[in-house]
């Protein structure tokens, strides 16, 4: 028998295995696999893409008008970069103190809180007029807060504490009474915040001023407060108004005009942020939309 070269055996070798797998094309693969590539096992399905993260349905399409309550609803703020709220103390490691409880626990002052709101709605009534559609009036927004002058409205606020305010204060109350030697209200602090340092530029010599280093403690993105704010003798109306002004309401706190304090708020009630479909029947009442 005649001695057959190395390519009348790969020809052989290819035609045993169509006939082995009935005469279909057999695809080699295009790249031998690496040794330290992961190979699947019996039953495995290749890997996919990982889930694409779907977007929050609008709460917008589950909320009707007719449906809001003008009694109260909830209000959350998420903190979305360093936030400052000053409480006015100061030692010797921290120049600029947030305001916090007996506990170390952080919480948004309500009295401070209903003092951006009206500066907000102020805004907006200051907008809408540049806009040639003042359907909210300066009459308004001093009526809804009391401002000057008074109404049978009336704007009940509370401060706002941290998400299961209660069940976190009463376990950090229990181990400071039970091991105050490790656990203090600055150490409950510091689990929320980090301070920031800063200093002034001598513009003379390009370097840093002399004595001008200081700090200030900061609350950290991601923190949310909640509380529960009821509107007196309230309409649709105020509720619109509070809205408007919470949507407008972007930063708090100091340092505002250099990236701190940036909030969103959100008004929900049945576990639904009403805040948007609010604001768009106020615009549309107005003719803005």
């Amino acid at each position: 028998m005649p001695k057959m070269t190395a390519k009348q055996r790969r020809e052989m070798e290819q035609q045993k295995r169509r006939e082995k797998f009935g005469g279909k094309p057999i695809q080699e693969p295009a790249e031998k696999p690496s040794k330290h590539s992961k190979t699947r096992g019996k039953g495995q399905s290749a890997p996919t893409n990982p889930p694409v993260k779907k977007e929050k349905l609008s709460l917008e399409r589950e909320t009707q008008v007719d449906k809001i309550r003008t009694d109260s609803f909830v209000l959350r703020v998420e903190v979305l970069s360093a936030l400052h709220l000053g409480s006015g103390q100061a030692d010797v490691n921290v120049d600029a103190e947030v305001i916090h409880d007996a506990y170390g626990l952080p919480y948004f002052p309500a009295k401070r809180l209903k003092g951006l709101l009206y500066e907000s709605a102020l805004e907006v009534v200051e907008m809408l007029s540049c806009c040639g559609e003042p359907f909210f009036s300066r009459k308004d927004v001093d009526e809804l807060f009391q401002h000057g002058c008074t109404s049978r409205t009336q704007l009940v606020m509370t401060n706002l504490y941290l998400e299961g305010y209660e069940k976190i204060m009463e376990e950090w109350a229990y181990l400071q009474k039970a091991y105050g030697t490790f656990f203090q209200p600055g150490d409950v602090l510091g689990q929320y915040t980090s301070l920031r340092y800063q200093t002034r530029i001598d513009r003379e010599t390009g370097t840093a001023a002399d004595t001008s280093l200081h700090n200030m403690r900061v609350l950290e993105p991601g923190i949310e407060f909640c509380g529960e704010i009821h509107l007196r003798h309230g309409s649709l109306r105020h509720m619109k108004l509070l809205a408007m002004a919470l949507r407008n309401l972007r930063y708090a706190g100091l340092k505002r005009n250099r990236g701190f304090g940036k909030i969103d708020c959100q008004m929900v009630q049945d576990n639904k942020d009403i805040r948007y479909v609010l604001v768009k029947e106020a615009l549309k009442e107005g003719g803005v939309l």
